[in-house]
């Protein structure tokens, strides 16, 4: 596993993939199953895979480090790496969206870091397990950095535009 430098951003989607091809090794089925049976950020944190990924982004372990346990959670629910985003994935179906609008809602209305991470689950599966590792952390981190600066993130930058705009414009 390559560890980071603590300047050198643009390798960590690159690491993050590694720690997801890692966890989803044959081998490592007992990391993926502790990971997955998780349901607190506490649980989370207390996972020796979960200090492996720590290791692999150690910038975002210094800043971000709830928001990479939320990250950590649900990667280990992914069953299948895909291209799609999540919140395009959710919307599919046309009048019947693969994830109902009401429940669309309260994943945007959430607050809390303990139900974010429960209502992303709870998407995630809902999909089959489908999501993009990378572009799914990159949402969770920006998640909660919102959630730290709320003032900053406003209008296009706000985390619930970005997620309700590929959500609402399936065809």
């Amino acid at each position: 596993m390559m560890v980071l430098k603590e300047d050198d951003k643009q390798n960590e989607p690159q690491a993050l993939k590694q720690w997801f091809d890692w966890l989803h090794d044959e081998n490592q089925r007992g990391e993926r199953a502790r990971l997955r049976r998780c349901e607190t950020l506490d649980e989370i944190l207390l996972q020796p895979a979960f200090y492996r990924l720590c290791l692999a982004l150690p910038r975002l372990r210094e800043h971000d480090l709830e928001g990479l346990a939320i990250a950590a959670g649900l990667l280990a629910v992914i069953k299948t790496p895909v291209n799609t985003s999540l919140p395009k994935m959710l919307g599919e179906g046309g009048d019947k969206p693969a994830f109902s609008p009401l429940r669309f809602q309260r994943l945007l209305a959430t607050d809390s870091p303990g139900d974010f991470f429960k209502a992303m689950r709870r998407a995630i599966i809902q999909i089959d397990g489908k999501a993009n590792p990378v572009e799914l952390t990159d949402e969770v981190l920006h998640w909660y950095r919102q959630q730290r600066q709320p003032e900053w993130y406003r209008g296009a930058r706000q985390w619930q535009y970005r997620y309700a705009k590929p959500y609402y414009t399936q065809s």
